[in-house]
């Protein structure tokens, strides 16, 4: 915990609470909230802590100060082993202009985001500058499947303001069959010129040569590498393989019964 105060919420439209970030005063703020179907700490700048249903904690991704400072605070009170702790509040007029440091637990967690996936996003190696205009941004690539088709999805996240913002689609689908790791990138924007060049200058894969009309724009093929898509999204990757080996497997099902 890199924190020195955190809020909480236990219902919307209820005014934040302010406390020092201590365990007993984690502990206090949920066991006076039990009955909330949905509680939150985080940060002052409103980064994801910890997640709590009538008392009981959905999740906390700093599990060190979970196992070892807050859950023996917190369960002797829950058992009633102990009194409740009293929670000591601060005026949220008193510390807003306090700065908060980078949280030092993943608190991206709530966005999807694996501990891995974090911890490379937190040192810059998930990251590739993004030259626009002369503006380098660093961008996330997140690695997905498209419904229609099953085909490889990328889509770029810049982190430009040190948040995930949604950038833009690196792929399309045109509801043409691809081979495993093969897509059509999306060159139908302004950057569509120098997007390839950027794909083949990050080593993320090369031209097969293969081309799509859709409308007015010719779209080309581009086998991405496995590899570096795995470095930069592994979770993504992976669950992308998977939903192809579990497409597979029905389409060849499908195939036997059709007999």
């Amino acid at each position: 915990m890199n924190q020195k105060y955190l809020m909480g919420m236990a219902a919307e439209d209820v005014q934040t609470i302010v406390f020092a970030a201590t365990a007993p005063n984690v502990a206090a703020f949920i066991q006076q909230n039990k009955a909330a179907p949905e509680l939150t700490v985080c940060t002052l700048d409103y980064k994801m802590f910890l997640t709590a249903r009538m008392g009981r904690i959905d999740a906390c991704s700093d599990r060190a100060f979970l196992v070892n400072e807050l859950l023996p605070v917190l369960v002797p009170m829950q058992t009633g082993l102990v009194q409740d702790v009293p929670l000591a509040t601060v005026p949220r007029e008193s510390v807003q202009n306090d700065s908060c440091p980078a949280p030092d637990w993943n608190y991206l967690h709530w966005f999807g985001y694996s501990n891995e996936k974090h911890q490379k996003i937190m040192d810059g190696s998930a990251l590739l500058e993004y030259d626009l205009g002369g503006e380098n941004i660093p961008m996330e690539l997140r690695i997905g499947q498209y419904q229609e088709g099953g085909g490889l999805a990328i889509e770029l996240v810049s982190w430009a303001g040190r948040e995930p913002e949604d950038w833009e689609a690196l792929t399309t689908n045109l509801c043409v069959p691809c081979e495993r790791d093969h897509a059509f990138v999306n060159i139908n924007n302004p950057d569509g010129k120098v997007v390839c060049q950027w794909i083949e200058k990050n080593d993320l894969g090369k031209a097969t040569g293969r081309q799509q009309q859709s409308g007015f724009c010719t779209y080309p093929e581009y086998h991405f590498d496995a590899k570096r898509l795995k470095e930069l999204d592994r979770a993504g990757y992976e669950k992308y393989l998977t939903s192809l080996q579990q497409r597979g497997r029905k389409s060849k099902s499908a195939g036997r019964h059709g007999r």
